[in-house]
């Protein structure tokens, strides 16, 4: 049993003190939301959770939205249980909300336990349970969900997609994330940043960096995410000359370079014992101001040490 179900129990089975409780509905709202201006979340909550009122939809899911930002795992459990217990059909979208929060927190028993549990489900459901795996290093487990979701009809979105190629990153599964690619295609994703970016990280984790090479040149608007992984997967290829060629290509767009691509380039410079590139780099951190970076005075340091500067 997942500590959510427990508060289930618990509070169905709970005998209700009103003489310290607001007494209505509307009086709880109004007091939850006065506690939520003075930044209480937690008495919130816990006032919430001692009434047998059920409150407005947009307030759990506000109440939600404050949990998953705060990472208040037991509140969210409270909530959750406050509204399946008070709620006889609970909205998809909130209980939706919770199984986000469950993965976000690392709670995956209450996630798939909620997950398991619901009458019904929606595409936004099956993203949720997929991201929660996903995010707790459960690759194996988001990928056989993902089929399952085929299996059932659904179709996958953006998000989906995003979780489940990661996924496929993780365990290195080339051909699945080949045939993601095609379903991507399939459904009209196939000009999508996020989505290219991601296929783009995921054959160059499997090894496949010619296809990672391709699917980067196929992106029309590589943005600073897009640039850094091409640079990183050329790297951990062993191809740093490749790295530098495009950190440097990176300039002949708008695309201001992020600190740990500057990073990865310098990394690839010392590997090859590349000093002129290196301080071509040096000199472009200065220029844009990332001199002074953690990350990038570091592998600075690194590769005059490593060139016998």
């Amino acid at each position: 049993m997942s500590a959510a179900s427990a508060l289930n129990r618990l509070l169905s089975n709970k005998t209700f003190n009103s003489q310290t409780q607001p007494t209505s509905a509307k009086a709880l709202t109004n007091t939850i939301l006065d506690l939520l201006k003075a930044n209480q979340l937690r008495k919130a909550v816990s006032i919430l959770f001692a009434s047998p009122y059920p409150v407005p939809y947009s307030l759990y899911a506000r109440l939600f939205q404050l949990c998953s930002s705060t990472l208040a795992i037991v509140e969210a459990r409270k909530v959750e249980s406050h509204l399946v217990t008070f709620s006889p059909t609970p909205p998809i979208f909130l209980l939706n909300r919770a199984i986000e929060i469950y993965g976000k927190c690392k709670c995956l028993e209450d996630a798939k336990e909620l997950f398991d549990e619901m009458p019904q489900r929606d595409g936004g459901s099956w993203n949720a349970i997929i991201k929660a795996y996903t995010q707790c290093g459960s690759a194996k487990k988001a990928l056989d969900l993902f089929k399952d979701m085929n299996k059932e009809g659904v179709l996958a979105n953006e998000i989906t997609f995003a979780s489940v190629l990661g996924s496929c990153g993780d365990v290195l599964a080339l051909s699945l994330s080949r045939q993601i690619h095609g379903l991507i295609m399939k459904y009209g994703f196939s000009g999508n940043v996020v989505l290219g970016s991601a296929l783009v990280d995921v054959y160059g984790k499997c090894k496949a960096i010619s296809e990672a090479r391709l699917m980067f040149d196929e992106i029309e608007n590589s943005n600073d995410v897009t640039w850094n992984v091409i640079v990183r997967r050329y790297l951990e290829a062993g191809n740093g000359r490749e790295a530098v060629i495009m950190f440097f290509k990176m300039f002949q767009t708008d695309v201001r370079p992020l600190n740990f691509t500057f990073s990865n380039a310098l990394i690839a410079c010392s590997a090859m014992h590349a000093l002129k590139e290196g301080m071509q780099i040096h000199g472009v951190a200065i220029k844009i101001n990332y001199e002074e970076n953690e990350t990038v005075s570091s592998s600075l340091s690194n590769m005059y040490a490593k060139c016998g500067k």
